[in-house]
């Protein structure tokens, strides 16, 4: 009689097992769901970037972006459609580059496609934003709410960091466009910390900074290096 029970009981378990399977197998139609890199946007649907920490001469960031299938995959290749929403997005058309259509190949369930931010002179006042989202196609609908979009936020503003009094014995007076050039010719530093690099090491940034600035200087016969106030940067 044991026994019995025994096996009535697992074979209950087994059916319970595969109804469970069965309910959790996404039976909805194919769809797209957007994910941003992870360094900038775990977590979340949108990401912030300032070109303030790249090095001089970088003039674009190419975001990698994932279209993620919601589904099984195909023996076909299939296309997903990447939108602008207007209504949503501050930055012009030559801010930003990015494609309409992503094709996800057969047997994958996900694709990369690249969002590319470029830099110009309005970001060094004001941050621009870019909101791309999935539109329908023959091959996808859209994922969830939470992410079939992601914005884009970006910027190449200068903001004086909160040590410089500890600074301003190698730097002297801060502003704007003193720390743009310190950066721009740091050698890809992006923040220099008293608590962390040596005297000797920041005294020797002040030299490299003092050296490439009478190069500049030179180079600009009468147009010297003026900061944002009018006065002459100097080291």
């Amino acid at each position: 009689m044991k026994k019995a029970i025994y096996l009535a009981t697992a074979a209950l378990m087994t059916l319970a097992s595969c109804s469970s399977d069965e309910d959790f197998f996404y039976r909805d139609e194919a769809r797209i769901r957007l994910v941003g890199p992870e360094i900038w946007t775990v977590g979340s649907d949108s990401l912030t970037f300032s070109f303030v920490t790249t090095a001089a001469g970088t003039t674009e960031m190419p975001m990698d972006v994932e279209a993620q299938i919601m589904g099984p995959v195909a023996d076909r290749d299939r296309t997903a459609n990447i939108t602008v929403v207007s209504d949503k997005t501050t930055a012009s058309a030559d801010l930003y580059q990015l494609p309409t259509t992503v094709t996800i190949p057969a047997g994958q369930a996900k694709a990369t496609f690249q969002v590319v931010l470029k830099r110009a002179s309005v970001l060094e006042t004001k941050s621009v934003r870019l909101h791309i989202a999935v539109e329908p196609s023959a091959d996808f609908q859209k994922g969830v709410n939470e992410q079939d979009h992601l914005t884009f936020i970006w910027n190449d503003q200068i903001s004086k960091p909160k040590n410089w009094a500890q600074l301003e014995e190698f730097f002297g007076e801060y502003s704007d466009t003193k720390y743009r050039f310190m950066l721009e010719n740091s050698g890809g530093i992006t923040e220099f910390d008293t608590d962390t690099m040596t005297w000797a090491e920041l005294q020797s940034l002040k030299i490299t900074f003092q050296n490439t600035l009478n190069d500049y200087n030179a180079a600009h016969p009468g147009s010297p290096l003026t900061d944002e106030n009018g006065n002459l940067v100097t080291f």
